[in-house]
């Protein structure tokens, strides 16, 4: 109970799912219950009915064909063919005249003979017409059946029966009633095993949506935990996979927000630095000022490079195309053209190992910022005097290979599996030296991820570290019509 008045909305929710399938089933018993208490006895009565209909009609359709064959139609002309046809022992049986006087009852004790029946049967009998009908009620069927009979195509009378039949009524009740007890403890039965299983959806409704309570509240680290192979336990566990993604992505938010001001701090506190310098320094030299504004410059060309790599990881995120076909050898060539000052400033050589013209599939612009950030970390983190070699190969799978590989500072095994995150530099001090922003891998691990490559790293502490890049190559079709143009 108090949990329900901590989360009003939840139980709220959840007590109306309850009431709708409570009131779903009582509509679906109601109909049930109307069509087992109405629909089975109405088809059993007609049958009843149906079957003495064909019986009487039969019976008596015979006495008036045999009374039409006699000459005269008398007391005991009639009396002789009720008793060889054998049809009046379980009803009453009338014969009259045309004018509907009565020839004949088969009742000993009757004061019906010689008396005017002019029932509504009989009447139309006296037309020519055959008639049945029956009345029922919960305490007997009651039948009437009047047949003409004719002679030379005139009516000279008519036989006249009435059945009062309480068997087959009591048979009849007694089977609506055995309907009944059974259909309502069918109910009851289904009635609490409803109860039972909305108690228990209720429970697993409640956990479901505390989840989403809790997630709407920030809460990430909920977990539902629940098992089962139905459509709940599946929404569970992809809420829980969801909200562990939630998790991750709160975390991964929390720590580039902190990285991101950190080193957003860092360089701005420089410049903040160098301009008070400026302005409480009273007989500054012009060289001096210069050297520092120089030093600005340099931080704000550091600003400028991080907010460019966020806003262009940001665009990535955001899917960026990925389709088209590049020229990897051409891309390889430029990026060393466009690295050659650097390369030259740490005396680092490059060595290209590349065939004329090589394809692959992907965004040429997503393409070069792999390559042109594998290669400017390669010169960056180099020793002075080092190489970098540039290669490629095909791998079994059919993919093209791209290895960038240094001879520079390496990496620590321990740190392999952060290198790719997102500020994350292996040796500090000499990023800031070199300008390195911590997010060069991380945007080649993003590219590769948008045009369905990926990218592996081998490294030996001291030694050197060699990427190896994995392009999907470019169909032939298209490498065939590139060579010829």
């Amino acid at each position: 109970m108090d949990e329900e008045k901590k989360r009003p909305g939840v139980a709220r929710r959840a007590l109306s799912l309850r009431f709708a399938i409570f009131a779903g089933f009582i509509l679906l018993a109601v109909v049930l219950l109307a069509i087992l208490n109405t629909y089975p006895i109405s088809l059993m009565r007609s049958q009843l009915i149906r079957a003495r209909e064909a019986e009487m009609r039969s019976n008596f359709g015979a006495l008036s064909s045999a009374l039409e064959s006699s000459s005269v139609l008398d007391y005991e002309t009639s009396a002789a063919a009720v008793s060889i046809l054998d049809v009046g022992r379980d009803c009453r049986v009338l014969i009259t005249d045309t004018s509907g006087k009565v020839l004949y009852d088969n009742l000993k004790s009757s004061d019906m003979i010689g008396k005017t029946v002019l029932f509504s049967e009989v009447i139309e009998a006296l037309y020519g017409n055959d008639v049945f009908r029956c009345v029922y009620d919960s305490e007997a069927f009651r039948y009437r059946v009047a047949c003409s009979v004719q002679r030379d195509g005139l009516t000279v009378g008519t036989v006249y029966a009435y059945q009062y039949d309480t068997e087959n009524a009591e048979l009849l009740e007694k089977t609506k009633g055995d309907i009944a007890k059974l259909s309502f403890a069918v109910t009851g039965v289904a009635a609490l095993f409803i109860f039972v299983f909305t108690t228990s959806l209720r429970r697993r409704f409640d956990r479901v949506l505390e989840g989403v309570s809790q997630i709407s509240r920030g809460n990430y680290d909920y977990r539902i935990n629940m098992n089962g192979s139905d459509e709940l336990g599946t929404i569970a566990r992809e809420f829980d996979q969801m909200s562990a993604q939630l998790t991750k992505n709160e975390e991964i938010r929390r720590q580039f927000v902190s990285d991101a001001s950190h080193e957003l701090k860092t360089p701005l506190a420089s410049i903040k630095l160098l301009c008070d310098s400026i302005l409480q320094a009273k007989d500054i030299k012009t060289e001096e000022v210069r050297e520092f504004l120089g030093d600005i410059s340099d931080e704000i060309e550091r600003l400028t490079r991080i907010t460019e790599g966020l806003l262009y990881l940001s665009r990535m995120e955001n899917g960026e195309s990925v389709g088209g076909i590049c020229d990897l050898t051409h891309t390889v060539v430029k990026s060393s053209e466009m690295l050659r000052g650097s390369a030259g400033e740490y005396e680092v050589r490059f060595m290209l190992d590349m065939p004329e013209s090589l394809y692959v599939s992907g965004n040429p612009d997503l393409i070069y910022q792999v390559v042109f950030n594998l290669m400017e970390n390669a010169v960056k983190y180099n020793r002075r005097g080092g190489d970098v070699r540039v290669s490629s190969g095909h791998s079994d799978g059919g993919k093209v290979l791209l290895y960038v590989a240094d001879t520079g500072i390496g990496i620590k095994e321990e740190e392999l599996e952060r290198i790719f995150d997102r500020f994350y530099r292996v040796d500090k001090m000499r990023s800031r030296q070199t300008g390195g922003t911590g997010l060069g891998l991380s945007i080649v691990g993003r590219c590769m991820e948008a045009i369905g490559g990926h990218i592996e790293v081998s490294s030996t502490y001291g030694e050197g570290s060699c990427f190896t890049v994995y392009f999907e190559a470019a169909p032939e079709s298209v490498q065939e019509g590139e060579e010829q143009s």
